[in-house]
């Protein structure tokens, strides 16, 4: 048998979770506190917190689990999140890199239902899983959550069993090969949209990807009205960066936002000349989405306000998405000319 990266004679495998974090102690004690009450399978792991830079830093947070948990922490200058992941997988050790955000907290059956897809799909190299909510998460939280999964909205469109070799899986709940780090180098240095760019480039290299559906997390997002809108006009805006970049990767279905917010106008507008039916397809499908959310969560005031959520995503995705195409129908500059607060800058870079 074979000596692993953890110091054991062992053929077990050998998990690293990554985690990069910045200003956000309260949400590392709650992830690992998650991580006390995992349920084991026997394979060998490491949690590596990586702090991009937060001030105060969070080494204190951080060696208080150190007792009880296979915890290392180590500080770098702020660089953004991809870099910083980068750097982390380098220390790494493990056989499978597993990376999280900072404000998700884990099932207790996370590591069981990590080894129950492994083994049943040992030729996926990268694959992913959802995200959901718990009962303690805020009102807002909840109501983004269920704006964000539900299958009439985004939900439909970000990844299904049956798809499984062209899922994208998403930095807050990634798990891939250690070759497949090795082989690409990682993120780029984007963000927003550093993930979906290094899965298309994985692609590129061969690599087959798969979506885990039992392997969930909680995510729970910290964010208001305003911030998840210009989270999310982020979004709209690297997705027509990763067009122009991986052609190969274009979808009709990233056009579904702006299509949605031009059927809502023309609607109105049509109600100049039809009347109040004008509205009436539009509105089957707002009572549509609404009696979807009402299904899934049973609570009249929430079900209406992601019915908001999903105004501001669908309206904020849609202008920055047409944003970008216009500028880059316009320009021939390279995106991170175009738009350099989306790209960190970094000693590679």
């Amino acid at each position: 048998m074979l000596k692993n990266g953890f110091g054991f004679m062992s053929k077990t495998k050998s998990i690293s979770f990554i985690i990069p974090v910045y200003n956000r102690p309260d949400e590392i004690k709650e992830l690992l506190k998650s991580f006390l009450v995992l349920k084991k399978n026997g394979w060998h792991y490491e949690i590596i917190i990586a702090d991009d830079g937060s001030n105060p830093r969070l080494e204190g947070t951080v060696n208080a689990f150190k007792r009880n948990l296979p915890v290392e922490y180590f500080y770098k200058p702020n660089s953004g999140p991809g870099d910083t992941r980068n750097q982390a997988m380098k220390k790494a050790k493990g056989d499978y890199l597993v990376i999280l955000d900072s404000d998700v907290v884990l099932p207790d059956d996370y590591m069981l239902k990590l080894q129950d897809f492994i083994e049943a799909n040992p030729g996926i190299d990268m694959f992913g899983g959802p995200d959901t909510d718990l009962p303690s998460f805020d009102f807002f939280q909840k109501a983004v959550n269920l704006s964000m999964t539900s299958f009439l909205t985004t939900g439909g469109i970000r990844g299904k069993k049956q798809n499984l070799q062209r899922y994208v899986p998403r930095s807050f709940n990634m798990v891939l090969k250690r070759e497949v780090f090795d082989r690409t180098g990682g993120f780029g240095n984007m963000h927003p949209g550093e993930d979906p760019e290094w899965v298309y480039r994985a692609w590129r290299k061969g690599f087959r990807t798969g979506f885990a559906p039992e392997l969930k997390v909680y995510h729970k997002r910290r964010i208001d009205w305003k911030s998840f809108s210009r989270q999310i006009t982020k979004f709209g805006i690297t997705r027509c960066i990763l067009n122009r970049l991986y052609p190969e990767a274009k979808s009709v279905v990233y056009w579904a936002p702006v299509l949605l917010v031009g059927f809502a106008l023309l609607s109105i507008v049509s109600t100049f000349r039809f009347g109040i039916v004008a509205l009436l397809p539009f509105g089957l499908y707002l009572l549509a989405v609404y009696l979807e959310f009402l299904w899934n969560v049973r609570r009249l005031v929430l079900a209406l306000a992601a019915l908001g959520v999903f105004a501001v995503q669908t309206w904020s995705y849609a202008k920055g998405f047409l944003t970008a195409c216009i500028k880059f129908l316009f320009s021939a500059k390279p995106p991170d000319e175009l738009f350099p607060e989306l790209f960190f800058k970094t000693d590679e870079a």
